[in-house]
C-alpha cells in the first residue's frame, strides 16, 4: 500500500471542548510558527502562512482569554 500525501492542514484552530466529565475548555492551537518553512518551500507562501498564523493567533488568544474568564465567572458565582 502507498502513502499519500495530505491534501489539507490544520494552520490555526480554535477549540470549545466539554469532555465526559463536564469540563469546558478551550484550546488555540495549530502549525508551529518554526515548522512553516519546513511545509512551505516557496519563500512566498511560508511568509503568508507565517503572517496568517501570527495575526491569526493574537485574535484567537484574545477570544481564548475572554472565553476562559467568562467560565470563570460563571464558575464563580454558582
Amino acid at each position: 500500500m502507498r502513502k499519500r500525501k495530505k491534501k489539507e492542514a490544520t494552520l490555526l484552530s480554535f477549540k470549545v471542548v466539554l469532555d465526559t466529565k463536564g469540563t469546558l475548555w478551550t484550546e488555540v492551537g495549530g502549525l508551529p510558527v518554526h515548522e512553516v518553512s519546513k511545509c512551505f518551500k516557496n519563500k512566498d507562501d511560508a511568509y503568508l502562512i507565517t503572517k496568517l498564523i501570527n495575526e491569526g493567533a493574537v485574535k484567537l488568544d484574545r477570544l481564548n482569554k475572554y472565553l476562559e474568564s467568562e467560565l470563570v465567572a460563571i464558575n464563580y458565582v454558582e
